[in-house]
């Protein structure tokens, strides 16, 4: 990763007109380091510096710009200002916000309008198909020398049937965001911003929703609320049953995520324990009376 200074010495040979301007890092994130930037004339600005190693888990930054530009287009997301190819550096404008508390139902039902509006987008760059990046994520540990725990082989069987199941549900693949982690959404007032589009490209909504569920921790009268915002009338029970099938699944994703990590990272972080987290939440909801009900419910 680059240097604050080398980061420094970039944005003033391609910003001149910002000079002086302060720069500092902004705390949060794992892959990656945020700047603020501050010019003399009082703008604000965020440069991202990418991690090492990105590539590994299918981010292609060019196709992150792509689309962050379509995300902005559509109202969702912060202003693209620049992308330095060569350093991979995104630079965006700074908005003004606070953390969103997805405890908040009416954050609930802005975030699915925000998702509603991505998967009506235009077409985008890329493919983001679950069960392939849950192969690719096993694969690419083991070639780094990390041993799967024994309880992978249980998880995978569960995997899948969810996939096998929601596959009876043909729909078509639209612009997600596959990383809908809360730290990712910015309140401004009334409005909600959408962050870090490095997984993003074109897949399965569900996905997408089953993803935030989870991340958000979902509970069945959220999820219900969730699905209602999002499809603008009340669902029917195989769309809630998608959804927990997919918010599940989720978390083994996260988990076999976290082994790349292992082999590959050189943070000061456990992903090991962290895998472990998310591979034993997956594995008790599979094991729930729930579990079965949302199978059975889109199976029938």
């Amino acid at each position: 990763m680059l240097s604050i200074e080398q980061a420094r010495a970039l944005l003033e040979r391609e910003f001149p007109s910002w000079d002086p301007f302060s720069l500092r890092p902004i705390s949060g994130g794992l892959t990656n380091q945020n700047l603020l930037i501050e010019t003399s004339l009082g703008d604000k600005f965020v440069a991202r510096l990418p991690g090492e190693n990105t590539e590994l888990f299918g981010i292609d930054r060019q196709r992150e710009y792509e689309i962050s530009r379509v995300a902005w287009g559509i109202g969702i997301a912060p202003e693209p200002i620049a992308f330095l190819s060569e350093q991979e550096i995104l630079v965006t404008r700074f908005v003004e916000s606070k953390s969103i508390d997805t405890a908040d139902s009416n954050v609930t039902k802005l975030v699915a309008n925000i998702l509603k509006k991505l998967h009506s987008a235009p077409v985008v760059s890329g493919e983001f198909d679950l069960p392939l990046v849950i192969n690719d994520y096993i694969r690419t540990a083991k070639n780094y020398g990390v041993e799967h725990p024994p309880e992978l082989n249980e998880a995978l069987d569960v995997s899948k049937r969810i996939i096998d199941a929601c596959g009876r549900y043909s729909r078509q693949w639209v612009p997600c965001h596959n990383d809908l982690i809360a730290a990712n959404f910015l309140q401004s007032q009334d409005r909600i911003y959408l962050l870090d589009w490095e997984y993003a490209a074109m897949g399965d909504p569900y996905v997408d929703l089953g993803n935030c569920a989870a991340n958000f921790c979902m509970d069945d009268a959220a999820c219900v609320l969730f699905m209602e915002s999002y499809l603008e009338k009340k669902p029917e029970d195989d769309d809630v049953a998608q959804l927990h099938l997919l918010r599940v699944l989720s978390d083994l994703r996260e988990a076999l995520w976290s082994y790349v990590q292992v082999g590959v990272s050189t943070l000061d972080v456990d992903f090991h324990a962290y895998g472990m987290k998310h591979l034993d939440r997956f594995l008790h909801n599979s094991r729930s009376d729930e579990f079965k009900t949302w199978i059975d419910t889109i199976s029938d």
